[in-house]
């Protein structure tokens, strides 16, 4: 998708991490990963988001892409899941071993962003910022009037006049500077989501389905529930308009949704990183270890990332999470890609 119209930093953030995913290394890594998921065509991701939590160090966004391999191996994670995890991080004293261990043997790859200072990235001003969310949100807004103009049945026409009405009443919001902190944070997730997801299933010989079930958050909620269509908007281009089928769940966060216990995965992951201190180089609570040990150490399919600004550069960092013979884990920030 064309990006000229984000904010400079997002969009150097964007460029930066486009370059990491396309590099020989990142390649073979999202091969190897979907030579273990068998190459099927039909994709769950699954996503949990830790903002704005003063008792943690970190505000985080974790994404968890998971293949839709059969109907049989669905319910098996879901009764896995469901007998050994069955609690959130929040409310777990520890993080069961065969949990860990089940899901470390899946073909499921985890993405997550240290997103702290994110305001940033649209800009260092209140104004710059309301002007980078407007820009993002009236292309967006034209992408779906094309799509309402050459739609091919009524039904079609009007779901896309629909979202084009959601669009220009949350553009009325913004200029009257309401809801500007949470269109930040939709734009956030719904680019890194669909931006890093586009780079892996580009490699796809055929996508079917793809499903976005994020976690009970108001974020998805807000706004008009604006988050998943523009999610779509913009896999959907990254993908140059490959035909594929997308499905979403109508967020509300008073209702269980059926992947409850599949977002699990996403939620002890986001937990772990949004609770790891960076500069002490530590966790507070055992349970956190546990995850480091049990599922995120060494393991090539657990993402880290770091973006922020800071002193007027762009940064784009990634953590690698290994253990080490003389201490028993290690954390490093390593290959500190910036830009000016």
């Amino acid at each position: 998708m064309d990006n000229m119209f984000l904010p400079k930093e997002l969009r150097k953030c964007l460029a930066i991490l486009n370059g990491q995913l396309e590099s020989e290394k990142m390649v073979a890594e999202i091969q190897q990963f979907l030579d273990k998921a068998g190459k099927v065509s039909k994709w769950m991701l699954y996503s949990d988001y830790c903002l704005d939590d003063f008792k943690k160090p970190n505000d985080v966004i974790t994404f968890v892409l998971v293949p839709y391999l059969s109907d049989e191996e669905y319910h098996a994670l879901d009764n896995k899941i469901k007998a050994t995890q069955p609690k959130d991080m929040k409310k777990s004293r520890g993080v069961n071993v065969d949990f860990l261990s089940y899901i470390k043997q899946q073909a499921i790859l985890s993405f997550s962003f240290i997103v702290n200072g994110r305001q940033l990235l649209y800009g260092n001003t209140g104004k710059e910022q309301i002007d980078a969310v407007v820009k993002t949100l009236e292309a967006i807004k034209k992408l779906y009037e094309t799509w309402r103009d050459h739609a091919e049945n009524k039904d079609v026409e009007d779901y896309y006049k629909e979202i084009v009405q959601k669009l220009k009443r949350q553009l009325a919001e913004i200029a009257q500077k309401k809801n500007v902190k949470i269109h930040m944070d939709i734009l956030l997730i719904t680019l890194l989501g669909a931006v890093y997801t586009a780079a892996i299933l580009k490699h796809l010989p055929k996508l079917e389905i793809f499903g976005w079930f994020p976690d009970r958050d108001k974020t998805n909620e807000a706004c008009d529930q604006i988050a998943i269509p523009i999610f779509n908007a913009i896999q959907y281009k990254c993908l140059n308009s490959c035909q594929y089928r997308f499905l979403a769940m109508d967020p509300n966060s008073t209702v269980v949704p059926f992947y409850d216990n599949e977002n699990r995965i996403a939620d002890i992951i986001c937990a772990t990183v949004a609770d790891y201190n960076i500069k002490a180089n530590k966790v507070s609570a055992n349970k956190f270890i546990q995850v480091l040990r049990g599922l995120m150490a060494d393991n090539n399919m657990m993402k880290v990332y770091r973006l922020h600004v800071e002193n007027e550069k762009t940064h784009v960092g990634t953590i690698l999470i290994y253990r080490s013979f003389w201490k028993d884990l290690l954390f490093k920030i390593v290959h500190f890609f910036q830009n000016q």
